[in-house]
């Protein structure tokens, strides 16, 4: 019998799922996925906040438990009963195609705000349910969080390149502490199946993408010409760049109480960011001077979450053992620079 089986990628953020939901979505509105992939946009899903489909209305599944912000749930126009209509349209648009359907979702913000509810409803509309959490390298991952918003002028917490405060705050958050989310989401669930793919900065999106669906048993992904040279969703600006933003964000807040500060800071900020992708434009074979973590920094960070990384080696087994979760942890844990 033919099956409908559902992949989640569930995150976190700053793991590649800006650049596969991209390359996903692009395909989907074009039409040119294989029929035995769906990847739901248009009547499928939501309006999307961007040029990019992502499906963080699933979290609207189940209430999750407060965080350590008192946050509870995102305010969407998504409720259970509006998630379900779609659940069944996806698996009706699957159920006419005939043969093995693979139907992929994306988000990244499902790790911790999503609770394993979300499997068990998911399970009454599709044949098999995968999550997939991949496992970046908490100095890459922390560096790209930072970087990222340090350059959203809204995100006015974050002011400054100081990647041990920020990462300090983050690990206490359970961000990026993947033998926290092992414990999560392996509770002997019979209505999903979850999967932790290893992924260390550097890997190309086609590589991370076809590990995602190898690691489901889905198959190749779908790859083309536009994706198999990798993909930056997110451009990475110089360390001076990065420092007048911060700076910029930092003169904003203290001057928020003048006349016109605000927006005069947002319009320099924004000539800022223009005059810093246009530098990546004019040197994007030879990018200088790009904003990185020190080795101290990385070093900080490793230390920070050294127990959580020795925890989740053990957690793993003997997957751990496989080449490339050992270079996984060789280099979370400081065995290799």
């Amino acid at each position: 019998m033919s099956k409908i089986r559902l992949l989640v990628h569930l995150g976190p953020m700053k793991t590649g799922t800006s650049a596969f939901a991209a390359h996903l979505s692009r395909r989907a509105s074009a039409g040119t996925l294989p029929s035995s992939v769906i990847y739901p946009t248009g009547d499928l899903w939501f309006t999307p906040r961007g040029g990019i489909v992502k499906h963080h209305d699933l979290v609207e599944i189940a209430v999750a438990p407060l965080n350590v912000t008192g946050e509870r749930r995102r305010n969407t126009e998504a409720t259970p009963e509006l998630l379900r209509e779609r659940f069944s349209a996806i698996a009706a648009e699957a159920s006419g195609r005939g043969g093995d359907v693979h139907v992929v979702m994306v988000c990244e913000i499902a790790d911790q705000r999503a609770t394993p509810e979300l499997g068990k409803v998911l399970r009454e509309y599709f044949d098999t349910v995968d999550f997939v959490i991949v496992a970046r390298d908490q100095a890459s991952a922390v560096r790209s969080l930072l970087g990222q918003q340090i350059r959203m002028w809204n995100r006015t917490d974050v002011v400054t390149l100081n990647s041990d405060d920020f990462a300090s705050k983050h690990a206490a958050l359970g961000s990026y502490d993947y033998s926290r989310l092992w414990d999560k989401w392996n509770v002997g669930s019979k209505d999903y199946t979850v999967h932790f793919v290893p992924y260390r900065d550097g890997a190309g999106t086609d590589d991370l993408s076809q590990d995602i669906f190898t690691a489901v048993g889905f198959g190749d992904f779908p790859h083309s010409p536009d994706l198999l040279g990798g993909e930056r969703i997110h451009s990475t600006f110089s360390h001076r760049w990065m420092s007048i933003l911060a700076a910029i964000k930092r003169w904003g807040l203290r001057l928020a109480a003048i006349p016109g500060a605000l927006a005069l800071g947002r319009w320099a900020f924004d000539v800022v960011v223009r005059q810093a992708h246009a530098e990546i434009e004019r040197n994007s074979m030879r990018p200088r001077g790009t904003w990185t973590l020190s080795a101290a920094e990385r070093s900080f960070i490793r230390e920070v979450y050294r127990e959580s990384n020795q925890q989740f080696r053990d957690k793993l087994g003997t997957a751990a053992t496989n080449a490339r979760w050992t270079e996984w942890f060789a280099y979370t844990l400081g065995t290799v620079s």
